[in-house]
């Protein structure tokens, strides 16, 4: 992981590399769009690398994910609904597992099949996997309470820039008084 100093300030930016494995486009731009976030203060920056689920079923592809993932902090998988884990993609995760070069990297997996509200799940493959070699299984509804509490501060933000009728009321009212002698030297 790679930090930098912001300005003058002691906030420390740090860059974390995320691989995304997903099942269509418009997953992979939800998932990238919820680890990004809309904050500008935010101090975690993402290095973000997808791959499309079925691309890791072809070696010469699969070893170039590989590549890139071994300096992961975060694998995320987008698939839709299953009932078991795709093999492929668990072979691929136990060579990612033996080859990583961040030991404390974390894992996620969100069902696409409900994009509008996708849900973490575990299936008893990743959780074996997980426990096989001490990697850290986070739930993405952490992530999707970032992105609900990002619209809700937009929202606030809105309604604090609004101009509400009363405050306009209120703004429209002439000043009675001068307000003469509130100084101390008056």
């Amino acid at each position: 992981m790679s930090a930098t100093a912001i300005g003058g300030g002691n906030a420390i930016a740090a860059w974390l590399n995320a691989v995304i494995v997903y099942d269509t486009f418009e997953s992979a731009v939800k998932a990238r769009r919820v680890l990004e976030g809309d904050r500008p203060d935010e101090t975690t920056h993402w290095n973000v690398k997808p791959w499309r689920v079925d691309m890791l079923k072809l070696p010469p592809v699969a070893d170039v994910a590989l590549s890139e993932a071994a300096d992961a902090h975060l694998i995320l998988i987008v698939v839709p609904r299953f009932q078991s884990f795709l093999p492929w993609l668990v072979d691929w995760l136990e060579r990612w597992a033996t080859n990583r070069k961040v030991k404390e990297a974390g894992l996620a997996l969100w069902d696409s099949g409900t994009l509008a509200h996708p849900r973490p799940v575990q299936p008893p493959e990743l959780l074996q996997f997980a426990g096989r070699h001490s990697i850290s299984l986070i739930p993405a509804a952490v992530a999707l309470v970032e992105e609900k509490s990002s619209v809700v501060a937009s929202h606030m933000h809105e309604r604090e820039v609004s101009l509400t009728p009363t405050l306009q009321r209120i703004l429209e009212q002439p000043v009675r008084d001068r307000y003469q002698h509130w100084g101390i030297n008056e």
